[in-house]
Parts: C-alpha cells; sequence; structure tokens
C-alpha cells in the first residue's frame, strides 16, 4: 500500500481535486490511503476567525464563516452537481458551518481563545475538505471512504502542537484503515488533526501536520511509500 499526501493548493477548487482524483485513479491498484490538507488558505482563515471572535468582533468573524461556507459549497457543486448525493454532502457540510458558527458565538461570550478551543475551530478546515474530497472520489466512480482523522491521529493533550503517539496510532491504523483496503476501499482523511488517547478531544499536530500525519500513517501501515503531493513549484 501507498500514502498520498495532498496539500492545500491540490485541493483548492474543483479542477484541483480532479486532478488529485486523476492521480489516485492511476494508483488505485496499489491500495492507497490519501492524506488531504484544507482548501488552501482556510485553516488561516479558521484561525483568524477564532481570534476575531475572541476579541469580541463577532460580526466580522460570522462573515467569515459565512465566506467559508460559500467557497466549500462552491466547490461542492461544482464538483457533484446538483443530485440526492450533492445534496446529502451539502447538508452535512452545512451542519459543520452551523457548529462552527455556534462556537464563534460561544468564543464570542467568553472574550479568550484557549489553545484547545484554537483546535476545535482549526480542525475545522480538514474535516471540511476530506469529505468533499471524498464525495469527489466516488463522483470519479473510485470506491473511496471517509476516515475521521481523529480516530487514526491519536495524541496527547498538548494542543495546537499535539504530541502524536506512535503504538496507539499503529493499533488504530490496523483497525480502522486496513479493513477498507482488503475490501478494495480508498481511504481519505484529513491530516493535521487528531484526538487525545482520553476523551477524544480535537487535537492538531502543529503547522506542517497533514505531511506529519502522512508520514506518520505510512509509517504505521508499514507502507511501500509515502508521496507527497503539491501545486506549488
Amino acid at each position: 500500500m501507498i500514502v498520498c499526501k495532498f496539500g492545500g493548493t491540490s485541493v483548492g477548487d474543483a479542477e484541483a481535486i480532479r486532478r488529485t482524483a486523476s492521480i489516485i485513479e492511476g494508483r488505485a491498484g496499489r491500495q492507497p490511503v490519501v492524506v488531504v490538507s484544507a482548501l488552501g488558505g482556510a485553516t488561516n482563515a479558521l484561525i483568524a476567525l477564532a481570534e476575531q471572535a475572541a476579541r469580541g468582533q463577532l460580526i466580522g468573524a460570522l462573515r467569515a464563516v459565512q465566506g467559508l461556507r460559500e467557497r466549500h459549497l462552491r466547490e461542492t457543486s461544482a464538483l457533484l452537481g446538483e443530485d440526492d448525493a450533492a445534496a446529502d454532502i451539502t447538508a452535512e457540510l452545512s451542519g459543520m458551518f452551523d457548529e462552527l458558527a455556534s462556537l464563534a458565538e460561544a468564543l464570542s461570550v467568553l472574550g479568550d481563545l484557549t489553545p484547545r478551543s484554537l483546535d476545535a475551530v482549526a480542525a475545522f478546515g480538514e474535516s471540511l475538505s476530506s469529505l468533499v474530497v471524498t464525495a469527489a472520489f466516488k463522483r470519479a466512480g473510485l470506491r473511496a471512504e471517509h476516515v475521521d482523522a481523529r480516530k487514526v491521529m491519536l495524541t496527547d493533550n498538548q494542543f495546537t502542537r499535539a504530541e502524536p503517539q506512535t503504538e496507539a496510532i499503529a493499533d488504530a491504523a490496523r483497525a480502522h484503515l486496513l479493513p477498507l483496503l482488503k475490501d478494495g476501499r480508498i481511504p481519505v482523511l484529513g491530516g493535521y488533526i487528531g484526538s487525545t488517547i482520553k476523551g477524544g478531544i480535537t487535537t492538531t499536530l502543529g503547522r506542517g501536520g497533514s505531511d506529519y500525519s502522512a508520514s506518520l500513517i505510512g509509517a504505521a501501515m508499514k507502507a511501500e511509500v509515502i508521496e507527497i503531493w503539491t501545486d506549488v513549484d
């Protein structure tokens, strides 16, 4: 098996995601596990809106949420069209943006942005993109299966710079990814995000964490190769 990780520019819009699907189609016989970053620029926008909300600038933060919502739904529509499958994924994404708006409101009331709260917000980028990419792969005829990265990437509780727990990750990867590969399916999960072994609280690995996630999964699964894809020279 192989691990293919795609950066934010490689999943930045509908056209880029279609290219990503073509790449995976050409590797389908090698049992790929796909790790994706957030859509290009999304993580920066999420961190900025969390900081804005905590400063009490709720209207600006909610506008940022709406901007991200519109972007993700626009690219999803361009990829999937308007059928029932598209409606299902659109409804799921919309629910996640409602949750993000609620988090922004809570941060505005509290007036304090803790590392744990920042991770809760920042993690939305990869959670959203991995759902969109999975749906696009399925539309392209690939047997893709979304996996919540937090089930696999188990960490300690150093929020914003969580330390992966490699033995737990290896066990979780075998439990959640290996059965899919044996069944001929293609697991798709977000990089950068994880969860605490105790309590399952959302964490992130810090900037550059998606490449780190791919490396950890490749090591856990004894991958033949780990490919890091980007559209940047």
